[in-house]
């Protein structure tokens, strides 16, 4: 059975997505400001040691970048969305609009 879009639905997504982005940025941010520790600890590390570190770093910085496009990707997806709700709206308002102005034949000759 088919359900008639509910735009409070889409507004609890969209309000869920946006909270989700904002705490992959803030996660995003925190891991930025470690990986920069973590490379300043591989400079100040004798050379072998160094070496391995930074390829760790590199391996990390890596899984940031693919984290950042994730976060992007759901970015879009949620503007996507919204556009979407604001279609269903109009939508809903045509509709509402229609009722209020649709006089069905033979209403108004009880009147007459």
């Amino acid at each position: 059975m088919h359900r008639t879009p509910d735009s409070r639905l889409l507004s609890n997504l969209l309000q869920h997505e946006k909270e989700y982005t904002k705490q992959l940025l803030s996660l995003l941010d925190t891991s930025n400001a470690s990986l920069a520790s973590l490379a300043a600890y591989a400079a100040a590390s004798p050379q072998p040691l160094s070496q391995i570190i930074m390829a760790v770093a590199g391996s990390l910085a890596a899984a940031d970048d693919a984290l950042r496009r994730y976060a992007h990707s759901v970015e879009l997806w949620r503007d996507t969305m919204a556009r979407l709700k604001d279609m269903e709206d109009e939508v809903g308002n045509v509709i509402r609009d229609k009722e209020i102005l649709f006089v069905p034949r033979g209403c108004c000759q009880a009147y007459c």
